[in-house]
């Protein structure tokens, strides 16, 4: 009864499925992508659907824009009257709802067709599992770590924004979350309940907003790592899906199984998945009915192999194309966010410091947070795309030395061209971008510090 389970677990794991189901419902709470998606057709709800997702995206750019326009005008007042500590603070929150309401237009008005097209492609043409082998692996480790790290960055994104909700209900002063400038006196009955709903959907949908473009950057990330997985398998097991559509005996595989586990012995290959052992007899009923030579077989797998690689090559492509430029911007944001932070929180001194600092401390966090996430997957891609050479290398390919090498070498001549995720095609991202951002956030901070001291 346990095998019969396991095998039926396996089964699943190797099943086509909706990779991205939690991140797209992220992107539809902060109106970066339609609901309609949900509902096709064009029936009376499909109607209703469609007016709702207009309606709620117009809501949400009405809250995020005025609140943004009432931290410019407060910016604007409060301008040279030497309170350093509330005009930068006020600076943070400009800059935040400007990115949120930025990333709402690019998401959903400037690039809405490549963003489509880049979840339908991957939806619709990955590979759920490795050719056959002597072992496979399967999308289901990458899917699960995908679901994992986007539900721990959404959860903190919640958390950290909402945490400044708690502030006036903590305070019971009928203070608000956000201190901007209104026109009108918002402490009056009803109209403080309206305000203070306004600034609690702005700041959820600040979350929501920052959450979906970088949360959405790392699964596609996650997922791309995984499915290099399952290209590095199927490459190094490509003479032995060769021999299966041979429809060598046993002897043979045998054979060939002993010289590929000399060349196949270091642990720890993949970036996420977990490699399984395939039984020789398994492997076996896997033969095609019309047997063909060792030439047409390995040209078939490894043609098979070719397009995998491709494919991926092209979806990075895709994801290079909609996020370089927002993460060009992104890296300036976040330096002189984390500069700003930083300064604040060392500059609350007031009675409320505490919370204020707790809550300070939690916007920076999220922030270096939001850039790690960015920085650490671009350099698992990168490192994932050097490795199919080294693949192909582990499977016994002295064996059919003659046959198999211009193939090759033709492979790993062209798979040496790694592929590294860029911000605006000037900088690469990866751990060193993280360092390097950090190290300039804080020399700023530096110099912030002493025009403080000196005014």
């Amino acid at each position: 009864m346990e095998g019969k389970t396991k095998k039926e677990n396996k089964t699943d794991d190797s099943k086509r499925r909706d990779l991205f189901v939690f991140v797209r419902q992220t992107m539809c709470i902060a109106a970066m992508y339609p609901f309609g998606f949900y509902v096709k057709g064009c029936g009376c709800l499909a109607y209703m659907v469609r007016v709702w997702d207009l309606f709620y995206e117009l809501f949400n750019y009405f809250v995020s824009v005025h609140i943004a326009g009432l931290y410019i005008c407060t910016i604007y007042i409060n301008y040279g009257q030497g309170d350093l500590d509330f005009f930068v603070n006020c600076l943070i929150q400009t800059i935040i709802y400007l990115w949120t309401i930025a990333m709402k237009l690019y998401f959903r008005r400037i690039r809405p067709r490549l963003l489509h097209d880049i979840l339908t492609n991957i939806n619709d043409e990955y590979e759920p599992r490795s050719a056959v082998g002597f072992s496979y692996v399967t999308m289901a480790e990458s899917y699960r770590m995908s679901k994992l790290w986007i539900k721990i960055y959404v959860y903190c994104c919640y958390i950290g924004t909402i945490f400044w909700l708690a502030l006036p209900i903590a305070y019971r002063d009928k203070s608000l979350p956000l201190a901007c400038w209104y026109p009108f006196d918002y402490t009056q009955p009803i109209v403080y309940e309206i305000v203070f709903f306004l600034q609690a959907v702005g700041q959820i949908q600040v979350a929501a907003s920052f959450a979906s473009s970088s949360g959405l950057h790392m699964v596609l990330c996650i997922l791309l790592s995984g499915q290099y997985d399952v290209l590095f398998c199927s490459l190094k097991n490509v003479l032995a899906t060769s021999y299966v559509k041979m429809g060598a005996d046993l002897a043979e595989i045998r054979q060939l199984q002993a010289e590929q586990s000399v060349s196949d012995a270091e642990p720890g290959q993949y970036a996420y998945s977990l490699e399984e052992e395939t039984p020789l007899q398994e492997l076996l009923q896997n033969s095609a009915e019309e047997f063909q030579n060792f030439a047409s077989a390995f040209r078939q797998s490894f043609i098979h192999c070719i397009q995998h690689h491709r494919y991926i090559v092209a979806t990075l492509k895709q994801m290079e194309r909609f996020y370089s430029p927002i993460w060009f911007v992104k890296i300036g944001e976040v330096t002189f966010l984390m500069c700003l932070v930083a300064f604040v929180s060392t500059k609350s001194t007031t009675e409320n410091s505490f919370m204020r600092m707790v809550s300070l401390g939690q916007y920076l966090l999220l922030v270096l947070y939001e850039l790690f996430i960015i920085c650490y997957f671009a350099d698992i891609v990168f490192q994932n795309s050097q490795r199919c050479g080294e693949a192909l290398l582990r499977s016994p390919w002295q064996r059919h030395i003659k046959e198999v090498r211009s193939d090759y070498l033709f492979f790993i001549l062209n798979s040496r061209r790694q592929f590294q995720l860029t911000a605006g095609k000037i900088t690469n991202l990866n751990v060193e971008r993280f360092r390097g951002t950090i190290t300039t956030a804080f020399s700023f901070l530096t110099l912030l510090q002493k025009m403080d001291s000196r005014s």
